[in-house]
């Protein structure tokens, strides 16, 4: 069956119920951890950017749109950092009392000058790269559009004649009229990274109140 444009906005739409209902089920009543408030900062900003995102492409904006799919993977790469963290629990609480920028907590890997490494971006998206190689070019492309560059110049562009070499340019702020399926690239592209963001932070939630659950899991394997 051939997915519309509708067809991958409504799976967007879906992959944010199933977070939120997972996410309810996972989190146990009683004392709340650093790691839990900040996970439940990262599963609204993923739903946040999940409803802007798909408002932007029903309203045709595609370059803004794209920025929200560089912002989504930057939720899944800091995520992602949690695990890699040596004192997690003392590093988010510096977070949350203003001590240190994300950049500056560290990892539990030393460098090899013996040194704990920085969760500085660049490393946080070789880490997440690790896992999802395709992680990597999609960061580069999306992040053209989160600085100013001539990409935002190209989406401007309307129709363009090979006999005359005239391009025409529309300048509204709004894309010009393209067909559904030039939307679908970029659709698919952020409903991925989502699941990946609501897997990573499901896998939290989980390896912090149902250790036993995750290990048995993992002995099975």
């Amino acid at each position: 069956m051939v997915k519309t444009l509708k067809d991958r906005l409504d799976n967007i739409e879906k992959l944010e119920s199933e977070l939120v209902r997972k996410a309810q089920k996972t989190l146990p009543p009683g004392p709340m951890y650093m790691t839990d408030m900040f996970l439940m900062g990262a599963t609204q900003r993923t739903l946040a950017q999940s409803r802007g995102f798909r408002h932007l492409i029903e309203t045709r904006n595609f370059p803004s749109a794209t920025i929200l799919l560089r912002t989504q993977i930057d939720t899944a790469m800091r995520v992602n950092g949690l695990s890699l963290m040596d004192d997690r629990e003392g590093n988010l609480k510096r977070l949350m009392e203003n001590e240190l920028n994300f950049d500056r907590l560290t990892s539990g890997t030393p460098t090899d000058g013996g040194k704990p490494e920085r969760l500085t971006d660049a490393y946080l998206r070789k880490q997440l790269s690790a896992k999802y190689p395709w992680i990597d070019k999609l960061y580069s492309d999306a992040s053209n559009f989160v600085h100013l560059s001539f990409r935002h110049l190209w989406t401007a562009v309307a129709r363009t004649d090979e006999e005359t070499g005239m391009v025409y340019v529309t300048i509204t702020g709004a894309d010009p009229e393209r067909d559904e399926s030039t939307y679908f690239q970029v659709c698919d592209a952020f409903f991925e990274v989502s699941k990946v963001t609501s897997t990573m932070i499901l896998a939290m939630f989980m390896m912090v109140h149902h250790p036993d659950r995750v290990a048995a899991a993992a002995g099975r394997r």
